[in-house]
């Protein structure tokens, strides 16, 4: 039990670090590129948080 809560914490720290470096990456773009992707700027935290912390 102790190294499934352990596990799940690692996880839940790499996950918080992959939607950390996604929210980086898509914030470095410009209106166009988000547009591009069907994002808008307003969208990006819940677009990354979406995407690493609900794939389980």
């Amino acid at each position: 039990m102790a190294f499934d809560l352990l596990t799940g914490f690692v996880r839940d720290v790499r996950a918080a670090r992959r939607t950390a470096n996604e929210i980086e990456r898509l914030n470095r773009m410009n209106d166009s590129e988000l547009a591009q992707l069907g994002l808008a700027r307003t969208e990006i935290s819940g677009h990354a948080f979406k995407k690493h912390f609900n794939q389980r």
